[in-house]
């Protein structure tokens, strides 16, 4: 497992609750205008939070008691070498039959390349911004904040700089693998 607090790669910054960590992933995602909106409604979903849940609940989320909030040190070195989430549409489109994958591999995927969400991230990608994930024996797998990592992995397969403040919430799990999560689940 893991060391968080001790890594090198990882500025811890406090703990947090699963509540804390839950509303950091609804101010990224929740908020006037966003495009997940119509996805959850036509989902059938009666909110952001039902919609949302489902992946917290099936990714056991709200069961982890040690979440930190982290600065990470050097992203564009850190960001390509964590892992993927288990969302179904990201494995059934990129991953190729692997299990979480690494963004730096994630993102040579010859789809992702011109995707236009994360090509729009790297062009704008916001001063600051927090992403979610857990740690399972020793890798890190993102489940919250696929499009922001991508966008940071594929700016640094094209050696472009991407100059923000990211931070991670944090929590090792217990399980050995995620199960998949998302529309097909």
């Amino acid at each position: 497992m893991l060391n968080l607090k001790n890594n090198k790669n990882l500025q811890h910054l406090k703990n947090l609750t699963w509540d804390q960590v839950f509303d950091v992933w609804r101010k990224n995602e929740d908020y006037l205008g966003s495009h997940w909106k119509p996805l959850w409604q036509a989902r059938g979903f009666k909110s952001w939070d039902d919609w949302r849940m489902t992946y917290v609940d099936r990714f056991e989320l709200k069961n982890l008691n040690d979440w930190g909030l982290y600065e990470i040190v050097d992203h564009m070195k850190f960001i390509p070498q964590i892992c993927g989430g288990s969302f179904s549409s990201w494995v059934e489109r990129y991953y190729n039959g692997e299990d979480n994958p690494l963004f730096s591999k994630i993102v040579q995927h010859p789809d992702i390349q011109p995707h236009k969400g994360i090509i729009k991230f790297i062009d704008n990608f916001p001063q600051e911004t927090t992403i979610s994930g857990v740690v399972l024996g020793d890798k890190i797998v993102v489940v919250e904040g696929m499009h922001r990592c991508a966008a940071v992995a594929l700016a640094a397969l094209q050696g472009k700089a991407i100059s923000s403040k990211i931070k991670i919430c944090l929590a090792n799990h217990y399980l050995d693998k995620l199960p998949i999560a998302g529309e097909n689940t």
